[in-house]
């Protein structure tokens, strides 16, 4: 399926009429999302403007350690002094910055906290049916950090070739991570990144995209998650960066202690060696420019952007149904 220059949502008020009418809880999982919701037919709620983002080269690089609880931020490359690096996005704020993963700890409070549905289409979720999970979701929430991902870096876009790769290479943490996109119309969640299966599960990210999915967490505590982000320069450079994405997940996970234990572990590495200088030339590329197996397409056209169901949606729509099959997305490069 390719979506071109469109966002698509499922609202809120049809998030609840849907649950309603499967027989779904009057639990958290049947509340709309809380907005800001637009005044007039000509406002935007915060949600959409976020997913309209423009981003300018004028965008400073801040630095210094900052734990995000609430609010948009994305990870993407840019071209920093000449050098691809793998960087958050964050306009959570009224200034938007780009920022280092080693500076930035996202944290997932209780308020993201839901209970697993009985739908055997997530059982890769490992935790009983009914058992609360941290969920960062698709669509904001209020009070929980909305983390994405984008390739609108002014430089990036200018030089990348088709697209880039996010290949998830480890992750820590007391419990599982998965992450995923439900994509409504009953079809069954697609899984993207699954810390119970192997490493080395890629992403394609077609360049001045925007897409946000699922986060969630079994557990409680201190997770990192490993990133690589490698493509193929129009000039036909390969390029790559690993970084870790830093987690704190729960009220009572404090956030210093991400940081003394990122210190402890050291720099990321990437699972290949190979390709691990940013901006070097390399042999035969992985999913960057040939594809792989594991690439799964997110979205295809310029500025395009999917937005499916959301934390709150993206369970409701499980029940009363039993689709089991993935959304039909293509697993190819354009």
């Amino acid at each position: 399926m390719t979506f071109r220059n469109q966002h698509i949502r499922m609202l809120p008020s049809f998030a609840l009429a849907l649950a309603l009418a499967l027989g779904g809880p009057s639990s958290a999982f049947a509340e709309p999302p809380s907005s800001t919701g637009p005044t007039s037919p000509t406002e935007k709620t915060v949600e959409e403007k976020a997913l309209e983002q423009q981003i300018s080269d004028q965008e400073q690089i801040a630095h210094g350690h900052v734990a995000i609880d609430q609010g948009h931020v994305d990870i993407g490359p840019k071209f920093v002094d000449g050098q691809w690096k793998l960087m958050i996005h964050d306009d959570h704020d009224a200034e938007p910055v780009w920022r280092s993963p080693e500076d930035v700890v996202l944290k997932s409070r209780d308020a993201a906290l839901l209970p697993k549905p009985e739908d055997a289409a997530y059982d890769f979720v490992q935790a009983n049916p009914g058992d609360e999970v941290y969920v960062v979701p698709q669509t904001e929430k209020s009070g929980v950090v909305w983390p994405g991902w984008n390739t609108q870096d002014p430089e990036t876009e200018r030089r990348l070739g088709t697209g880039a790769t996010l290949s998830m290479e480890g992750v820590e943490g007391p419990g599982q991570f998965s992450l995923y996109l439900e994509n409504g119309n009953f079809a069954g969640p697609q899984v993207l990144w699954n810390s119970a299966d192997d490493a080395g599960q890629d992403i394609w990210v077609p360049k001045n995209s925007h897409t946000h999915a699922n986060w969630v967490f079994t557990r409680p505590g201190v997770y990192f998650v490993t990133v690589r982000a490698h493509a193929k320069l129009a000039d036909g450079t390969e390029v790559s960066d690993t970084q870790r994405l830093q987690f704190a997940v729960g009220d009572s996970t404090d956030v210093e202690s991400v940081f003394a234990r990122a210190k402890a572990l050291g720099e990321p590495k990437p699972a290949s060696q190979a390709d691990a200088s940013s901006g070097a030339s390399a042999g035969p590329s992985s999913g960057a420019d040939k594809g792989t197996d594991t690439a799964t397409m997110i979205m295809v056209g310029a500025g395009s952007v999917i937005l499916l169901g959301g934390g709150i949606a993206f369970w409701v729509s499980a029940r009363g149904r039993r689709a089991k099959e993935a959304a039909s997305v293509e697993e190819r490069r354009p």
